[in-house]
């Protein structure tokens, strides 16, 4: 664009003199102004024209929520992470080489010291939904996002009690049969990754501090001798795989409400879109995303209570 403008002041320098708008001068040696509607003049300088295009308003709500995107890698990595700490069970050199870092690392006195970490797990899906009732919004609305979380964890529920089972390997500190993996971890590690894609756009260090979270956790799983050290990686990545899992899987099996998410997220970036902006398909009236509870009281010869009806 800037090579088509040059050679036509050169050609035709009489030609296309513009009028400078007010409160832009120009410099010295300036040739012409060229004022286009899509374009906002910065500065000319001798021969050249230099047009800088208007910031676009920046806002959380991407043009497409990419989310729920399939890439290989998400998956394969942690599969292979997992396929790798799952050979610390069985394989002599690996068995003993798990021993050394649990004494580098556990409490020597064998015993757990602190209980926080059965309660710090549950914090980074807490955390997601109190940031959402303090008014930041996220990628999903709330029905979406719990549809997604609990999805999540009913992933993760499966997978790590097939592997607790099917493994059968004792903990360091009793001897209980299901040290691998690591459920705390996992959890942990389910709801910093839902944290991360709700909030990476809206706040980097939201996502951040979930993982930190489950980072922390993990730890105090070895320290409290709860757990081998490849309990804890293995759990890490089947909570992070659960949760990607689930957000793929979710437009999937809830069409018509992936179509409403990313009709409202068009919405929020260009209010005043017309219809031909939208995906074919969507209906361009607002839809009611509210969430209604009706409730009756009842009462029976063993019990009163009252009876909801939840619609969305």
């Amino acid at each position: 664009m800037r090579m088509v403008i040059f050679t036509i002041l050169i050609v035709f320098p009489t030609a296309i003199f513009a009028a400078i708008p007010d409160g832009i001068e120009a410099v010295a040696d300036t040739v012409s102004l060229i004022v286009d509607p899509s374009l906002t003049p910065d500065e000319v300088y001798g021969d050249t024209v230099v047009v800088i295009s208007p910031q676009t308003e920046t806002t959380t709500f991407p043009h497409e929520d990419h989310t729920h995107d399939f890439h290989w890698e998400q998956f394969a990595i942690p599969a292979g992470v997992t396929t790798l700490s799952s050979l610390f069970v069985r394989t002599p050199k690996l068995v003993q080489a798990r021993h050394w870092v649990q004494q580098q690392l556990a409490n020597k006195t064998g015993q757990p010291k602190t209980a926080v970490d059965d309660y710090l797990q549950y914090a980074p899906m807490l955390a997601s939904y109190a940031i959402y009732f303090c008014g930041v919004k996220g990628e999903h609305n709330l029905l979406d996002r719990t549809i997604i979380l609990a999805m999540s964890y009913a992933t993760f529920a499966v997978v790590n009690h097939t592997m607790k089972f099917a493994f059968d390997e004792r903990r360091p500190n009793s001897g209980a049969l299901n040290s691998f993996p690591s459920g705390h971890t996992g959890t942990a590690f389910v709801g910093a990754e839902f944290l991360r894609r709700e909030y990476w756009h809206t706040n980097k260090w939201i996502g951040v501090a979930g993982y930190a979270c489950a980072v922390a956790v993990a730890y105090m799983r070895v320290y409290n001798n709860r757990h081998w050290i490849n309990d804890v990686v293995g759990g890490a990545a089947i909570g992070y795989i659960s949760t990607a899992f689930a957000y793929w899987l979710y437009p999937k099996i809830f069409r018509r409400r992936a179509a409403l998410h990313r009709q409202e997220l068009l919405r929020r970036i260009d209010p005043e879109a017309s219809p031909s902006h939208l995906p074919s398909g969507i209906s361009t009236s607002v839809p009611d995303r509210s969430l209604k509870c009706f409730a009756t009281p009842y009462a029976s010869t063993t019990s009163v209570g009252l009876s909801c009806l939840l619609t969305f």
